[in-house]
């Protein structure tokens, strides 16, 4: 199924608010890249805030949807207490339930990459993530001075390009990859006896690469 991309330019701030998007990572992304480009059209400082608001709230929904793709039916609801409301703990939390996340990731995305139905996954780096959510978050706080801070071009502009390339980074990956997991215990045994090579150091990525081209049936 072909994906629906809406286009985030040129929209006016009614439809921005008004539009009947939902409360899931790309829908935030899509928000902020819509008043990133209302912002410069407009010369429109609050438009940045608002970009800046929805840029932030987009990628700690990320993180959570990461997690729950990462974790899976392991995550409850005493887990979940512990970090709603701090992106600090939920990466935390991340880390300390699916310490193998980025790593398989990697290799499920080069597994699929060689199968007969190839899908492109995301894997996220959650330290990028995690930066430009702190970079962002200097433009939600108080800074100083009016005159030093949202009534200077210079300094809207700093926070407009950081938020503009946090939502770039994020949007991309969206429109042109997939989200979706591969658990060791799903593979099949020689996939997993390759995913048991590579995580624990004695094969590389392309190695594991060349080892799935000649496992296209084992794959499928």
């Amino acid at each position: 199924m072909a994906k629906i991309i809406p286009d985030y330019f040129n929209r006016s701030a009614d439809s921005i608010v008004s539009d009947d998007i939902y409360f899931e990572s790309s829908g935030y992304i899509y928000r902020a890249l819509s008043w990133i480009d209302l912002a410069k059209r407009k010369g429109c400082a609050v438009a940045f805030q608002y970009a800046a608001h929805d840029a932030r709230q987009g990628i700690e929904q990320l993180l959570f949807e990461e997690l729950l793709v990462s974790v899976g039916t392991n995550f409850d609801r005493t887990e979940y207490e512990k970090c709603v409301g701090s992106s600090t703990k939920l990466h935390a939390v991340i880390n300390r339930l699916a310490p193998e996340r980025e790593l398989l990731g990697k290799f499920n995305q080069t597994v699929f990459s060689v199968s007969s139905v190839q899908i492109p996954l995301i894997v996220w780096d959650h330290k990028l993530l995690m930066k430009y959510w702190g970079r962002i978050s200097k433009y939600l706080h108080w800074a100083g001075a009016i005159d030093e801070t949202i009534k200077v071009k210079s300094w809207v502009g700093k926070g407009m390009a950081i938020t503009e390339e946090a939502c770039i980074y994020i949007w991309d990956n969206q429109i042109k990859n997939e989200t979706g997991v591969m658990f060791p215990i799903d593979m099949h045994p020689e996939i997993r006896s390759l995913w048991e090579k590579y995580k624990t150091g004695q094969i590389d990525i392309e190695a594991v690469r060349l080892s799935c081209q000649m496992l296209k049936s084992a794959i499928r």
